[in-house]
Parts: structure tokens; sequence; C-alpha cells
């Protein structure tokens, strides 16, 4: 689907090198550690930082595990729809998704915002998926029809790629560049990091995942 950073592709080997294809999931701190400190974050780690995110915020936010979008992208809504029977998304003020991209080993991230009417696809290498977009507000229509018993009205939504989100500029941080952004966008704060701060993020990480909690608060508007 996008091929102009051959980066991307070398990351597969990068991965294959370090051991760090998708593990079997674990209670072992030590395996939890190891995986945080590869190259790239796998499913294990984000899925927890995921939930912790929930866990902070669990009237306002709902952050979905790094499996849904690929079972909602190919084999459609009836597989998924029985995966929110406990919670209602439209009580929400942000879904958090994110985003694998196999062919290029790639983690993005989407956000839909029900206050603002967005939904925004955010890529630390700067690529543009309104594909992904459409799912997800395919998505929306089919679950409010499904829970609701009535249509999606998508007057007034916008669809967008962000377009100047912090952009990562080696080939192996995007799972903690998603991690972060949704770690901020959940708390309302600006963008202010860089790739520079990648290292710190690692560590800030383990942290939180190994005290089952995040460092910092949400913001009071």
């Amino acid at each position: 689907m996008i091929t102009k950073r051959g980066s991307c592709r070398q990351r597969r080997s990068l991965r294959i090198v370090a051991n760090a294809n998708r593990v079997v999931k674990s209670n072992n701190n030590n395996n939890k550690e190891n995986n945080i400190n590869r190259l790239c974050l796998n499913d294990e780690i984000i899925n927890e930082y995921m939930d912790l995110i929930n866990l902070r915020s669990p009237n306002t936010v709902y952050a979905f595990n790094t499996f849904f979008f690929w079972t909602l992208s190919n084999k459609g809504y009836p597989s998924i729809c029985r995966w929110t029977k406990n919670v209602d998304i439209f009580s929400k003020e942000k879904l958090i998704i994110p985003i694998h991209i196999e062919e290029m080993s790639h983690w993005c991230l989407v956000c839909v915002d029900f206050k603002e009417k967005t939904i925004k696809y955010y890529d630390s290498l700067g690529e543009r998926n309104f594909k992904c977009l459409k799912f997800i507000l395919f998505y929306l229509f089919m679950e409010h029809l499904h829970k609701k018993d009535t249509e999606f009205h998508a007057g007034g939504w916008l669809l967008q790629n962000v377009p100047d989100c912090p952009q990562q500029e080696n080939d192996w941080d995007c799972g903690v560049f998603i991690c972060i952004y949704a770690e901020y966008l959940t708390r309302g704060a600006p963008f202010d990091f860089s790739q520079k701060d990648m290292k710190r993020f690692r560590k800030q990480i383990r942290a939180e995942i190994k005290k089952k909690q995040l460092w910092k608060p949400v913001l009071i508007n």
C-alpha cells in the first residue's frame, strides 16, 4: 500500500535479527521488559498500554486492542460486533484505535473524537490512509445501527490525515510513537515531543506498565 520509504521493509529484517516478532503473551516481567527494549514494540506491549489508557479514563475514552482493525478490515463487522457488547462507544468522548500496516510492519493510530466530530489518522512516517479512515466511519455506521437500531448521522464529520504530528527519524520507533500519541490525545495535551524523546518514553512505558498506571492525569478544561 505504501512503498516510498524502503526503511519500513528493512525493519522486518531488523525484527527477525532481534527476535522481535510477535510473541506469546506471558506474565513474566522480564519478558515484558525485553519486549519494550526491542527495536519494535509488539502487540503485547501496545495492548497493555491501551488497557492503561482505558483504566485512566473509563468514562470518556475507549481504546481498542491491536486486533480490532485487522479483524474489521479483513473479516467484516459481523466478526467484531460483539467485541463491545459491554461498552457503549457512543457514550465516550474519544476512541483510540491502533492500526498495523502489515506490508510495512508499521504502526499508526486513529482517534475518533465525538465532540469535534473528527476521525483522524496519525502516522509517524507522514503517510496518508483514507481507506483506513473510511473503514472506521463504516464501523461507526454499523455499530450505531446494531446497538442503537438507528442510523449514524455523519453530517459535519471530518476525516483527516494529520499532516503535522511528530515524526520518527529511524526505522523502529513507530510503536512508541502511537502509544505516546494515544497518551497525549486522551488527556488533551498538545504534541510537544519529537524523536529525541523516544528513549525517555520507552523508559516511561516500561515503568507505567510495571506499575499498571499512567503517570500523568487527564487535563481538566
